[in-house]
């Protein structure tokens, strides 16, 4: 049966953050040894920033300069807006789910996107496929840099901004895209983050999201989608990213052996989000090219030699299945180019 709501996960707060901790040392390997406990002291921002040092043109980011512009902002938002504008709150609760919580959470949307001046990158709104060549698209660094992001950074900064804030929220996947999920155990908020330059504030129940997006039953019920994701997950997100980009530079060169190389952090990713169906999909094709690469053509290990295994796993759960056996007539690069097309991962 189709779910009519995504899973409840209520976040992980640590009972206190370091906020003056220095993170300049630490890399996403050190923090991949992290439990899900240790990782809840980690402030995202610097996670997000550590992981993408781990490319070379971000190899000198300054992760304190970052925080401290957030800091600002908050900082600014609960001395200047809040008292401000929280009495329209009082003044109409009903236009607020008569929760405060939902309320302040549209506020963070309204200040950043009103008073800070982020939108979403004009040069990606409307296009139908996006290569993510500049690592800045998708990390923290680019949006606070530039003031224009992506649902991968979007998100992010608003993950960022509400644990500042003492908020229980965290990144939620919906297909390939990222939200933030407001989630105490008690309400669950979706809010979208790419709505900044649009009003700011946008909150979408799961009904609609699960309708909008074709989510079937088994991406809630798995694990993978519309539900908040733990520490270890968001660190698996933010190092999913970083493959991303590097699997787009392969294909922008076209240089199979940079797309290669993002499989240690597709693999990565994996282990610290096995849930992830998008993670899972990419993952996957990367490592079939690897395979292409260590067996001959139809020795048992290469990849067309899985198909009997399929067979064999739908036979034990009692599929009814046909099998069509036919020689492709298209190159393999146009083969592994469709493959990518299928899975493309916007953001």
């Amino acid at each position: 049966m189709m779910p009519t709501r995504g899973l409840a996960c209520p976040v992980m707060v640590p009972s206190s953050i370091d906020w003056e901790r220095d993170y300049s040392k630490l890399t996403a390997a050190d923090l991949a040894k992290m439990s899900d406990e240790q990782l809840a002291t980690v402030d995202p921002l610097a996670m997000n920033l550590i992981v993408a040092k781990g490319v070379p043109s971000l190899a000198d980011l300054d992760i304190r300069h970052y925080q401290d512009i957030v800091d600002g902002w908050v900082l600014d938002l609960n001395r200047r807006c809040l008292p401000q504008w929280e009495p329209h709150f009082h003044q109409s609760p009903q236009d607020w789910e008569n929760d405060i919580r939902y309320f302040r959470l549209g506020m963070v949307c309204q200040y950043l996107d009103l008073e800070v001046g982020i939108q979403y990158n004009q040069h990606q709104r409307d296009v139908s496929r996006i290569l993510y060549t500049n690592p800045s698209d998708v990390f923290l660094n680019g949006v606070l840099d530039t003031r224009e992001g992506t649902c991968g950074n979007l998100a992010a900064l608003h993950v960022a901004m509400g644990w500042r804030m003492g908020w229980p929220v965290s990144l939620a996947c919906v297909v390939s895209h990222y939200i933030l999920r407001f989630d105490d155990g008690e309400v669950i908020y979706n809010i979208e983050a790419t709505q900044a330059g649009h009003g700011g504030f946008k909150s979408d129940p799961d009904d609609y999201l699960i309708r909008e997006k074709k989510l079937p039953a088994i991406a809630i019920t798995s694990g993978s989608d519309l539900r908040a994701v733990r520490p270890c997950e968001m660190l698996g997100i933010f190092i999913s990213l970083r493959a991303r980009h590097l699997q787009d530079l392969g294909k922008q060169q076209n240089r199979e052996d940079l797309m290669l190389a993002s499989e240690a952090d597709w693999l990565l990713a994996r282990q610290l989000f096995p849930t992830n169906r998008a993670i899972y999909k990419h993952q996957m094709v990367i490592s079939t090219m690897r395979g292409d690469h260590l067996f001959v053509e139809n020795e048992a290990g290469h990849p067309n030699t899985f198909g009997l295994l399929l067979d064999e796993i739908a036979s034990r759960r009692g599929r009814n299945q046909i099998v069509v056996q036919q020689e492709s007539t298209l190159p393999n690069s146009k083969i592994i180019d469709e493959l990518f097309s299928s899975i493309e991962v916007r953001l």
